[in-house]
């Protein structure tokens, strides 16, 4: 069956991600989120945390998520091989919708890994924070959104030091859970037959 029409390769690349199941991530990124937990967990107890999230926009706040995602989509990408090189006139659109497709499993995989690990920081950031002593360091009176900032400010800084804890997941864990396992064999063999070539 050949798909055709404008909306074919969007409606392929979809259906590519969509079997590609990003969540299937989390689980092998499991040593990448304990170690993003606890370096942001660290950076809580910091006042400097406390009074830089107080001090950005929330547009500079957001930039600096999407850099921390995209930066850490791309190591992850580089660092497990999971980009296709481009070979030949033909494969030349494959490799470009299976890059495509590659990108954004990772990208939304690791969006939500970010949302996951800022929700277990608000938790603790709640718990941990006093707000009297956050108003008096912060110089103002403080609400929830004060936290949420926090949390926010902190998950960046652990995404990063997540990115440390990728050393110590499963290359081949990582490769499984990002692509389908028809798709994770196919790489396998081609992979083994360029080694033996």
């Amino acid at each position: 069956m050949v798909l055709t029409g404008p909306m074919s390769r969007p409606k392929l690349l979809a259906g590519m991600v969509r079997c590609n199941r990003p969540l299937r991530l989390l689980p092998a990124l499991s040593s990448c989120m304990a170690a993003a937990v606890a370096t942001g967990g660290f950076g809580i107890f910091y006042a400097s945390i406390w009074n830089m999230s107080d001090a950005l926009s929330t547009q500079r706040m957001a930039m600096i998520s999407v850099f921390v995602v995209t930066a850490f989509s791309i190591w992850l990408i580089g660092h497990n091989g999971l980009w296709n090189p481009l070979k030949g006139a033909y494969d030349q659109m494959r490799s470009g919708l299976d890059n495509a497709a590659t990108v954004i499993t990772v990208g939304v995989g690791i969006a939500v890994m970010y949302l996951v690990i800022w929700a277990m920081l608000l938790a603790v950031t709640l718990a941990v924070v006093d707000a009297e002593y956050l108003a008096g360091d912060v110089g103002h009176s403080v609400n929830f959104t004060n936290y949420m900032d926090i949390a926010w400010l902190a998950s960046a800084l652990g995404m990063m030091g997540g990115a440390l804890g990728l050393n110590f997941d499963s290359e081949s864990a990582i490769s499984e859970a990002t692509y389908t396992r028809r798709e994770y064999v196919r790489r396998r063999l081609a992979k083994k037959r360029e080694e033996q070539d």
